[in-house]
């Protein structure tokens, strides 16, 4: 790829992994949309902070969502169907995934992705109580138990 006026982009994952793409998919990332109209070589664009795992799974959120929407082809979807297939796609994510994908989401600012994941994460974890939701993200309490008291005293609205 020598130009700017390719139709395909090849995005290099942090673990070496090449995946060559539509542009109009790759510019759904406004990282990769800034590095195509400032600094791209036309080559590849590397992510240094992308696994290939995570980062096949937001080409594939992208290519949905970009082929959902054109108006000229067979993959066109309702809204109604793309809600749908948004939801089978995170619902076929573990934990550990969709950390990846929210965090790949925020290093590539991939808006809709990132707004799909985390609302998924927050109706997961909104009945959980303060001790269900430490385990659930895997931090650990190291408040003293007077510590603690005080904080639910201070904060007492947020304990209800």
């Amino acid at each position: 790829m020598s130009d700017n006026n390719n139709t395909t982009v090849t995005l290099r994952s942090s673990d070496g992994e090449e995946f060559e793409v539509p542009k109009e998919v790759a510019l759904m990332s406004v990282t990769i949309r800034n590095i195509i109209e400032d600094a791209w070589d036309g080559i590849n664009i590397p992510l240094y902070n992308v696994e290939s795992g995570v980062l096949a799974k937001v080409i594939e959120y992208c290519k949905r969502h970009s082929l959902a929407t054109t108006t000229n082809n067979n993959e066109a979807m309702t809204e109604e169907e793309l809600e749908a297939w948004d939801k089978d796609f995170v619902m076929n994510m573990d934990n550990h995934e969709l950390f990846e994908v929210i965090m790949a989401t925020n290093y590539m600012v991939v808006q809709g992705l990132m707004d799909l994941t985390c609302r998924w994460v927050a109706d997961m974890v909104k009945d959980l109580s303060i001790e269900e939701v430490r385990v659930f993200f895997g931090v650990e309490n190291d408040f003293t138990e007077e510590e603690e008291a005080e904080i639910r005293r201070q904060n007492e609205w947020a304990f209800k």
